[in-house]
């Protein structure tokens, strides 16, 4: 049975405004199908709307109709009047108290009040079963059995309320996971830098940053070379000019290629693609432009597309997809080359320019070098010479000291005069120490064997000792210019000169990613809107079922498909407008589908699975089997009041039953439930509805003319 039940409610309605209902049904395009009719009138208003049935009945559309007759009759004894339009061939419902008693089917059974949450609350409940094509047809077909073709109904209902378990309360559920913050973890998107590994930079011979870039190689090579000269104890005796002077020039060939590059990336600074007036600029600074990238619309709608199909089948919720595509976009919004300005002062700092450009003189001479002083000093007084020949060591140690500061860059003796006072002074003391020991302990003059090994010994010491000195105050000196650092600090120049081209060439197409990445997230913050809208006002199910989930997140696939095709045209709020069009569509076909076919009938918009079975949680097995298989005869809510019950024939055997189970778990339940449960579309409607007849005479068919004195007042 593919056929849907109509409703149609003439309450509160006059003879004439209900034939004018019932004819606005009839011509109602959007209805196609009415052979399924289930009208909700107020039972002492059926007499007075008998044309609106016989408009229905005779229309040629209606095929069977189910009527439901709401409250209390009148009459002494009550009788319901019952017009022949409904007599031939429908079947009635009489519900004189929707909110009903809970009562066990025996005259003597007391009737029990139910908790009361209003009438029309109670009623749809009831509404909700009939309205399923299984229980409907069930239903009329035992109530046109019995006799005057009325019955009151009693229910046992399974699930929550035992109320609707239809698409819009599963997709609430459903919905309430898809649109949870957080759920899930996003899939990974490129990182945008795959295309376009950077190759090294290529400036033109001769060209202005070309010029700049070997200068300042040639500049810093130099004073590495002067340096290691320095540093060769050789140098102090021949020499090393011009130290600081070299040192100064590799500093500003340095500073002089930083700011050109500084220069060039300020004005080629661009976060969609370069203009002409750019280009013209990183050509005039002699910067061979690579090959620009191409914005490839297959490309990106293949990551894209991959990345929702990859997000929404591994559980993601659409917030965190979202958010996926918003930092994705970041990523890909070029920088431009001016971000790269802090890249220069990190590859050649200020700080090593300033030492390059104004060195510090060379550091002081040692403190350990007046000991020396002193030895060899003391030393030379052993020769014949005597005191003199102390003296003149003295002498040539300081003269040596002096030598280490004037050869030294920034060497001005003034600046280390207490460093010779006291290597001076330790070469006196020399003297004065080894004229006493000569004097004591010596009372002979020394042969030339003894004392011509001690002066070798004293001018060794003096010569090698400044030699040492010279060579490690230099190296300190060369070290703290940092050289080293500058012949680095210009590939570091160059290698950011290299990726600002990357940037240069790629700018274009990342910014036209990043737009469709915008727009990709705009369409899919608007299916999620439409989504969150539709089930806003739904009551959710305690427990969503994967099946709903998994058409939601086919249903967002779908939606954004379309989206995604275009991606590469139309604005951000294009594509949103489009998606909230196609999404509300897609809600629309999925209920009407469900209609047409079950809750649980995949919608035209599913992807196929394979072996995907309706699973029947365990917990929930024995209330529907208790609910679906109850005695006919057990306590159920019975629509009615107690003062209702001498009007329902309590001896008419069998009671009329119509048991009812979800489609989806007659696997598991079909062996449980008595034979003839029908089986329905709507996931958790589970029960037994009971229909008591009404006692003979309690209804009766009006003749026609008093119907339409009646319909006319």
């Amino acid at each position: 049975m593919n056929r849907c039940v109509i409703r149609l409610d003439l309450r509160s309605t006059t003879g004439d405004e209900a034939v004018a209902r019932a004819g606005a049904l009839l011509s109602d395009e959007k209805q196609p199908d009415l052979r399924l009719l289930l009208l909700v009138d107020e039972a002492r208003a059926l007499k007075a709307h008998q044309r609106a049935y016989e408009t229905l009945t005779s229309s040629g559309y209606t095929d069977e109709l189910l009527c439901v007759a709401v409250g209390p009759i009148d009459g002494n004894p009550p009788r319901l009047e019952v017009p022949g339009s409904l007599a031939q061939g429908a079947g009635i419902i009489w519900v004189p108290d929707p909110c009903g008693i809970d009562w066990e089917l025996a005259a003597a059974a007391p009737a029990a009040r139910r908790k009361r949450s209003g009438p029309e609350t109670e009623l749809l409940r009831l509404l909700d079963v009939l309205s399923q094509p299984e229980v409907f047809h069930g239903t009329l077909s035992r109530v046109r059995r019995t006799p005057n073709l009325i019955a009151n109904p009693g229910l046992r209902l399974a699930g929550p309320s035992g109320d609707a378990g239809d698409l819009q309360p599963a997709m609430a559920s459903a919905a309430a996971r898809i649109l949870a913050p957080g759920r899930g973890r996003a899939p990974e998107l490129p990182c945008g830098e795959e295309h376009g590994q950077s190759r090294p930079i290529r400036l033109l011979s001769g060209g202005p940053l070309a010029v700049a870039a070997d200068e300042a190689r040639t500049a810093v090579a130099e004073a590495t070379a002067v340096a290691g000269e320095l540093i060769d104890g050789a140098s102090l005796f021949t020499g090393a000019p011009g130290a600081e002077a070299v040192a100064a020039g590799a500093g500003r060939h340095l500073k002089a290629l930083r700011a050109r590059l500084e220069d060039l990336l300020s004005a080629a600074h661009t976060t969609t693609g370069l203009t002409s007036r750019q280009q013209e600029a990183i050509e005039r600074a002699g910067v061979v432009l690579p090959g620009f990238e191409e914005f490839e619309p297959a490309v990106a709608r293949d990551t894209i597309s991959g990345y929702l199909t990859r997000g929404l089948r591994a559980g993601a919720s659409l917030p965190v997809l979202i958010g996926g595509l918003d930092e994705w976009q970041e990523r890909l919004t070029p920088a431009g080359s001016g971000a790269r300005l802090p890249d220069l002062r990190r590859a050649c700092p200020d700080e090593l320019l300033t030492r390059l450009l104004h060195p510090l003189p060379m550091p002081e001479p040692q403190r350990w070098l007046p000991v020396i002083g002193l030895v060899t000093a003391a030393l030379a007084t052993f020769a014949p010479f005597g005191p003199a020949g102390g003296v003149l060591m003295a002498a040539l140690w300081t003269l040596l000291v002096a030598l280490t500061v004037t050869r030294g860059p920034g060497g001005r003796l003034g600046a280390r005069a207490g460093a010779l006072v006291a290597n001076a002074t330790a070469g006196a003391a020399g003297v004065v120490c080894g004229t006493v020991i000569t004097i004591r302990a010596i009372p002979a003059p020394l042969p030339p064997a003894v004392w011509a090994p001690l002066l070798v010994a004293a001018l060794t010491l003096a010569l090698g000792a400044a030699r040492a000195s010279w060579r490690s105050r230099a190296g300190a000196w060369a070290r703290d210019r940092g050289l080293d650092s500058a012949e680095r600090a210009v590939g570091g120049l160059l290698a950011v000169a290299t990726a600002a081209a990357g940037d240069w060439a790629r700018a274009g197409a990342r910014a036209a990613t990043a737009d469709a990445a915008a727009r990709m997230g705009a369409a899919l913050e608007q299916v999620s809107a439409v989504i969150r809208n539709h089930v806003s006002s739904a009551q959710v199910m305690p427990r969503p079922d994967p099946r709903i989930e998994r058409c939601l997140a086919d249903l967002v696939e779908r939606a954004m498909a379309p989206r995604v095709r275009a991606l590469a045209a139309g604005s951000t709020a294009e594509h949103a407008e489009c998606a909230r069009v196609v999404t509300t569509e897609l809600l629309a076909v999925w209920h009407a589908h469900a209609s047409e076919h079950g809750v649980y009938a995949p919608p035209p918009f599913a992807r196929e699975r394979d072996g995907e079975a309706a699973a029947l949680p365990e917990e929930e097995l024995p209330e529907l089997i208790a609910a679906a298989g109850a005695d006919a005869h057990a306590t159920m809510w019975q629509l009615c009041a107690a003062e209702d019950l001498p009007l329902l024939d309590l001896g008419s055997a069998p009671t009329a039953v119509v048991r009812f189970a979800p489609l989806r778990d007659r696997a598991a339940l079909e062996d449980l439930l008595p034979a003839g449960t029908v089986w329905i579309r709507s996931a958790q409607r589970a029960g037994t509805l009971r229909l008591v007849p009404a006692r003979p005479g309690i209804a009766y068919q009006s003749r026609a003319g008093e119907a339409e004195q009646e319909a006319g007042r």
